[in-house]
């Protein structure tokens, strides 16, 4: 079982950097950050507005992309609504154009990305990150020290002053256990590894793991707090309801997947706590997150501008569903994040919250809703494949564009977007052995592997036009409803 526990791990140099960076966060999220959470609506929107012209002026200086993006534009008056929205695909497309340094070679972090093995640097400086994203293409993203460490210190912020989390002294030290993923690349590992500072005892737990392991590890530990894919949670919940699990976590926080109605019922009754929501994205760090009043979570907008627009490109008012977020991350300038488009189908709200905080929250999330599937076990019956064992063989794909695995009649068909369709052969046949792994790994019989190659993969044309990376069809029970027991 992939199980990680930790204190201050590492060597002598690795915990001094530790230190040194997660006390320049926490000192940082108790000062600028906890004066930005007091400011007025007006106040964080000339903030935004002060950093908004400082980053559009470097990146139209410093990387050519923009350079050629904003060619035409006015650099001395920046009127948000004025600049183009960029995607994921445009920027990856030129990326050692888009970054703001020019020692950044996308083919440089493409082997770092394959040698990591913790929280390594590359270049001695930079943390670099891929993610497969809500959409399924891949991304690859830097942040400098001083970028990492306004993360860390937005990370701080979330944990003390919303979910009311503390580090507590020995020998009474806060239990934090994590179930998700565990691999370098994604920066929710990240994260936990850089404030691996030894004041928390931490336990990190791969999410592809049969229920009966993670309850064993989280019974010995006895976590505080809980953080993990809901889907995960609510079926170690139901676990906990039928007398499987005993421990009871003091608070607990769902991330990466949308929690279902059900899912939040299953664990606010079986833990007696109203769990709390993180919105996290590799561009970022978390976007958001919601206090103890739970309406919504609060988007950090003095650290990013959100946009909710419709499939036109149209502002949508609050309390609709809109098609796709326009983000601006204002602290990241080696990559410059302006009007980045998300697909994430979201409902804002900017009504007044009993916490006092005057951001904006996003009330709810429509769209990164993937399927638990249920395939056959090696060893007899059936095993919970979890969408991470599907998504992760892809993130390391650098040839994949998008992708999106289709569970139907016995079989598993995988359609793929490739950078280089002259080796679409190659490329299929790495996906079809790194799926057929994955599976293997959890204990599952793999069925057959389809891998096509196709010029584009359209949204779902249901109502609500959501795109599922994992979709099962006929559709499989969700485990993380609560609606299938262990035996």
């Amino acid at each position: 079982m992939n199980t990680h526990t930790n204190g201050a791990a590492g060597g002598l140099g690795v915990r001094a950097r530790r230190l040194r960076d997660f006390g320049r966060a926490l000192r940082l999220s108790r000062t600028e950050l906890a004066r930005a959470d007091r400011m007025d609506a007006e106040s964080v929107r000339r903030l935004q507005q002060g950093r908004l012209e400082i980053l559009v002026r470097h990146a139209a200086a410093h990387s050519p992309f923009y350079r050629d993006h904003y060619r035409g534009i006015d650099g001395g008056n920046v009127a948000l609504a004025a600049l183009p929205p960029v995607t994921k695909d445009a920027l990856m497309d030129d990326f050692d154009g888009w970054t703001t340094d020019r020692s950044l070679k996308l083919a440089d972090l493409e082997r770092h990305i394959d040698g990591l093995s913790g929280d390594d640097l590359h270049l001695g400086r930079y943390r670099v990150m891929a993610t497969s994203g809500s959409t399924g293409g891949r991304g690859v993203f830097v942040y400098s020290e001083a970028e990492w460490t306004m993360n860390l210190a937005n990370f701080a912020r979330l944990n003390e002053r919303l979910v009311g989390v503390h580090p507590r002294l020995l020998p009474h030290r806060l239990r934090v256990a994590s179930v998700g993923t565990t691999s370098p690349i994604h920066i929710s590992t990240r994260n936990g590894l850089s404030v691996s500072v030894g004041i928390n005892r931490v336990l990190r737990l791969d999410a592809r793991r049969s229920v009966d392991e993670l309850a064993a590890a989280l019974d010995a530990f006895r976590p505080d707090l809980v953080v993990g894919y809901p889907s995960v949670l609510a079926m170690l919940a139901d676990e906990h309801e039928a007398g499987r699990l005993r421990f009871r976590p003091a608070k607990v926080v769902t991330v990466s997947e949308v929690r279902t109605p059900e899912m939040t019922e299953t664990i606010r009754r079986a833990w007696g706590v109203e769990p709390f929501s993180w919105y996290g994205i590799t561009e970022g760090g978390v976007l958001a997150g919601d206090c103890e009043h739970h309406r919504g979570m609060h988007v950090f907008e003095d650290l990013f501008i959100v946009e909710n627009m419709d499939a036109d490109g149209r502002p949508v008012p609050d309390g609709v569903v809109g098609h796709k977020l326009l983000l601006t991350n204002l602290f990241n300038r080696t990559q410059p994040l302006i009007r980045y488009e998300l697909s994430d189908m979201v409902v804002l709200d900017s009504r007044p919250c009993p916490c006092g905080r005057t951001c904006r929250r996003v009330r709810s999330i429509e769209g990164r809703s993937d399927d638990i599937l249920r395939l056959p076990a090696r060893a007899g019956g059936q095993v919970a494949v979890h969408p991470i064992t599907l998504r992760s063989p892809f993130a390391r794909l650098a040839e994949l564009r998008q992708y999106k695995v289709l569970h139907d009649e016995g079989r598993i068909h995988v359609l793929i977007v490739a950078r280089d369709r002259s080796k679409s052969e190659a490329t299929e046949r790495r996906v079809r052995d790194s799926l057929a792994k994955a599976l293997l790994d959890v204990g599952a019989q793999p069925p057959p592997i389809l891998v096509e190659t196709v010029a584009v993969i359209p949204r779902d044309q249901g109502h609500g036009a959501k795109f599922k990376l994992i979709e099962s069809r006929p559709r499989v029970t969700p485990l993380a409803t609560g609606s299938a027991r262990r035996p």
